[in-house]
């Protein structure tokens, strides 16, 4: 899936760097992400091998360790932590005169000197350092000045851990990797229809029922023990990141009702299921509600609450709110009783009852509720509430909260949904987004947008290079939107210190995706269908849906797509008639951009046009790949061998 960079675009764009006006200027060493706010440079050079001491205060100690890790795996000189430095030295000063997490940081003679007024602006200051650090050459790095600042104060990533779990080890990677970009959120999703993740004493069958497959035992009983998610939020904080907790209510909810099916409205047996389970297996998966007029549910909300804030000092508590029909209540007595002594107009009215209690139980604990933007379709949401704008492009939703002077956070679908493949939510396109649009602009209420975040739903995100592959390096350029000015932002300014960073990342350990067409941006089709790579023609059995043409399969570029116009089965085909004979060594296929792959499906080829051989099987990541070995072909078929839940996408089939 990696393909060979733009070498061209990379030696127009290395060079990078930036006056103390903003303006560009020829610098080759500074290829920093996020886009410091301001950088001056002095032609002299400081050798990191006299850097052995560092200078900081106590209670920022644990800044110190990470240096001094930083430098042990990297195989820089050995520092040690002095109590006052005589010699050229690391020294971090804290000072009272910066914001929330901004910092300035001088390299001179006497060597680097950091100042910030928190923690957190002294973490970001030496993920700058590591960064210039990285570059060095021949042990030389220039002298400069930097003052930076972020833009918004939320910077976050949401992983999805219900869907797919996620180990301990594995958030903690996360959060390293995140933390270097200079992110600070990180939003667990623990709740949700496929399991219950989180340990809840007061309620111990919700991890025993909430993660069981019956089916599946492999998949079975992963969840977090309360010490596990200390032990994340205590890793994640001296990362300065926040982590915040999402527990899905009302909807999303089977993970509750698997081990107590009395707060439903219908009762009986519910099951949770993996995303491995089909879908025609899966068992009462549209009632998926608590029954709000139960008063037992709101005694489990708040007993879940007060145990949630008891692991998670973050000040946000995230209460879901998305997806949720109404057709369940309606037929409930309990709920119609409910619906009936409040006096509502219409049944959307009884979440937002849901959502305003939510909103007190929550505040009861001195905490803030956040909530997806159904929250707000009728103004449940107060000023003291915070909704997270996820559907379409986000503004709509967004200006509506504004207007009410509800903050908001943005982690729309265009531009942050990262379960969208590259094709959908390309990296240009991620960079060139703003969280702040012109109508909402003009409510001149941007200080109520407390920033983004990018969203990983992970149906079809199961391991951990996957995830990071599915965030790398388009999270970088989200990075950058988040904490740099506005009017400093240059598409070709980052591409070419981006280029510059994937042996940061490497080093990092992150498992990248290299895009060979990530100077474009949105894939939208068109009427017209698309000219081929070469002569060939194109059949199928099924209709595509709307502009994106079967063609779209054969025209030799990765970042378009054919998209069918129904989930397909036994019996679905595509095939690739070539208008003449092609001696071939390779051939391969890439499907899906987001969850709809073609997982069941065997690839074959034709040496006469007519007689077909299997020569692969499809992998569960959609991919289809047979070394051919010279032999000349003259058609290709594509033949589905079991059911699928989804569309089938396919990106592209390559004759090589």
């Amino acid at each position: 899936m990696k393909k060979v960079l733009l070498i061209c675009l990379f030696l127009l764009t290395t060079m990078y760097g930036f006056s103390q006006k903003g303006s560009i200027k020829t610098n080759t060493e500074l290829a920093i992400i996020p886009q410091p706010k301001f950088v001056t440079t002095v032609q002299k050079k400081l050798n990191i091998t006299a850097l052995k001491e560092l200078e900081l205060p106590n209670d920022w100690r644990d800044l110190g360790e990470q240096i001094i890790d930083f430098n042990k795996k990297n195989n820089l000189i050995a520092i040690r932590i002095v109590a006052k430095s005589k010699n050229t030295a690391i020294i971090i000063k804290k000072v009272s005169n910066l914001g929330m997490e901004s910092y300035k940081l001088d390299i001179n003679d006497n060597g680097v000197s950091i100042e910030a007024s928190d923690y957190g602006g002294a973490f970001n200051a030496l993920q700058t350092w590591k960064q210039i650090v990285w570059q060095a050459k021949n042990n030389t790095i220039t002298h400069l000045k930097i003052e930076d600042q972020p833009r918004f104060n939320y910077r976050g990533l949401m992983i999805d851990c219900s869907r797919h779990f996620w180990t301990v080890d594995e958030l903690k990677q996360t959060i390293t990797q995140m933390s270097f970009f200079k992110l600070n959120k990180l939003h667990l999703h623990l709740t949700d229809n496929n399991a219950w993740r989180i340990e809840i004493k007061g309620y111990p069958k919700l991890t025993s029922a909430g993660t069981y497959y019956k089916d599946y035992p492999e998949l079975s009983n992963k969840f977090y023990t309360q010490e596990d998610l200390k032990q994340v939020v205590a890793f994640a904080g001296k990362h300065n990141i926040e982590v915040i907790p999402e527990i899905d209510l009302p909807g999303h909810a089977i993970g509750i009702l698997a081990a107590y099916p009395e707060l439903s409205c219908t009762g009986g047996e519910f099951e949770v299921f993996p995303e491995e389970m089909p879908m025609k297996d899966r068992k009462r998966g549209h009632i998926n509600m608590v029954c709000l007029g139960n008063p037992d549910v709101y005694t489990f909300a708040e007993k879940v609450i007060q145990e949630l804030v008891a692991i998670f000092p973050s000040q946000k508590i995230h209460l879901g709110g998305d997806e949720v029909p109404t057709n369940i209540w309606e037929k409930c007595t309990k709920c119609q009783k409910l619906y009936q002594d409040q006096k509502l107009n219409n049944w959307g009215e009884l979440q937002d009852y849901f959502t305003i209690k939510m909103a007190e139980i929550v505040k009861k604990q001195g905490k803030t509720m956040v909530g997806w933007d159904e929250i707000n379709e009728r103004h449940a949401a107060s000023p003291e509430d915070i909704v997270m704008a996820w559907r379409d492009y986000g503004f709509k939703q967004a200006a509506e909260a504004l207007e009410r002077n509800v903050p908001v956070i943005m982690a729309p679908q265009h531009g942050c949904y990262f379960d969208w493949g590259y094709a959908g939510n390309a990296t240009r396109k991620v960079y060139e987004w703003d969280p702040i649009s012109s109508e909402m602009e003009v409510l001149n209420k941007n200080n109520l947008v407390l920033g983004g975040q990018a969203c990983l739903w992970t149906e079809r995100v199961a391991t951990q290079d996957r995830l990071e592959e599915m965030l790398y390096p388009r999270i970088t350029a989200l990075a950058e939107v988040l904490w740099s000015p506005k009017e400093s932002r240059n598409w070709d300014s980052y591409l070419g210190r981006l280029n510059q960073s994937y042996d940061m990342m490497k080093a990092l350990g992150i498992n990248y995706y290299v895009d060979d067409a990530i100077a474009e941006s949105e894939f939208i089709p068109k009427k017209e269908k698309p000219a081929l790579v070469r002569h060939a023609y194109l059949t199928t059995n099924l209709q595509n849906h709307g502009n994106y043409h079967v063609e779209y399969i054969f025209d030799g570029k990765s970042n378009t797509f054919y998209w069918g116009n129904r989930s397909i089965g036994v019996g679905d085909w595509y095939q690739i008639q070539l208008g003449e004979p092609i001696q071939t060594n390779k051939v391969s296929v890439i499907t899906g951009d987001s969850k709809d792959y073609i997982q069941y499906a065997d690839l074959l080829v034709s040496e006469d046009g007519e007689t077909f051989k299997k020569v692969a099987s499809f992998t569960d990541d959609g991919m289809a790949e047979a070394n051919l070995e010279g032999k000349t072909i003259r058609a290709i078929r594509i033949e589905a061998t079991k059911q699928h839940t989804s569309w089938p996408v396919i990106k592209e089939v390559k004759i090589e």
